[in-house]
């Protein structure tokens, strides 16, 4: 089977999903080791028949809605390419966004950390992007700190440290150091989990998405314990769904606490991020 008709083929496969070409194509390439480019410079060739065997088994894979990411074990993230994997949550473009705007608040930390960390894409972004500051990872889920360890390695971020904790409850309160905390912790309601997507709802462990009742129990605990690690004007950035983004900031301009609060829509012009200092 020549390249273009294997990708026919994969498109046939996988038309129930959005992008069903490019995914057909994001995997012959990940099956064949190539760049995308390379599909079209070598669209009559024939597949070595080791190649179609894994190629048809990682399609019906997608088909059978397992995250593209988690088959490929790669995520993008601000330009790089990360190690993903089951343990924890694939890395969205909604949380390339968080961490940017979050990056535009920074001028030359010493100390930030990274909340719920996983499998690290934002922890090992913030350590490369700043190889003065120290950065902190903390996660509570096992899986998830060997995956972000992982990507810590594979990047030399040498001033990334990994920390298994609950929250903040590692951090003497009192101690205000810090000049930043990024978080995109689990907001999903309980009750809707069952409504996401098939990749998400199977594919992302439920500890990474759960955020109980209302999506807001790890959001409101963050917000309540933080100003008590952050330094004066120290950055808080979080990620929320849309509909979290106005009762949150209520909260955080109500407490006398927090200061210069502001919420950022992404680019199809939905309330995700809040961005607050400290007073």
């Amino acid at each position: 089977m020549t390249v273009l008709d294997a990708c026919r083929w994969a498109e046939v496969e996988l038309r129930e999903l959005e992008s069903p070409r490019l995914e057909a194509e994001l995997l012959l390439c990940h099956v064949m080791n190539w760049k995308r480019h390379e599909i079209y410079l070598n669209h009559e060739c024939e597949i070595p028949e080791s190649c179609l065997d894994r190629y048809r088994e990682t399609v019906l894979r997608r088909k059978n809605r397992e995250p593209l990411q988690h088959i490929t074990e790669r995520v993008d993230f601000l330009g790089r390419s990360f190690i993903a994997g089951p343990g924890a949550l694939i890395a969205r473009p909604e949380t390339e966004f968080l961490t940017e705007l979050f990056m535009n608040e920074l001028s030359s930390p010493d100390y930030l950390l990274d909340v719920g960390t996983g499998s690290g894409t934002i922890a090992v972004s913030l350590a490369l992007e700043y190889p003065d500051a120290l950065v902190v990872g903390t996660d509570i889920s096992l899986e998830a700190l060997i995956l972000s360890r992982r990507n810590k390695e594979l990047f030399r971020a040498e001033n990334l440290t990994l920390v298994s904790s609950d929250m903040l409850k590692a951090f003497k309160r009192g101690n205000r150091l810090l000049d930043g905390i990024i978080a995109n912790l689990p907001y999903i309601p309980s009750g809707q989990i069952h409504d996401l997507e098939p990749e998400v709802r199977d594919g992302d462990p439920l500890i990474a998405l759960d955020g109980g009742t209302d999506g807001l129990d790890l959001v409101s605990s963050l917000t309540a314990s933080a100003p008590a690690v952050l330094r004066q004007g120290g950055v808080l950035a979080l990620e929320l769904d849309m509909e979290q983004v106005g009762t949150v900031s209520k909260i955080l301009e109500e407490d006398t606490l927090w200061d210069k609060v502001s919420t950022f829509s992404d680019h199809a012009g939905r309330p995700r991020v809040i961005i607050a200092q400290v007073k």
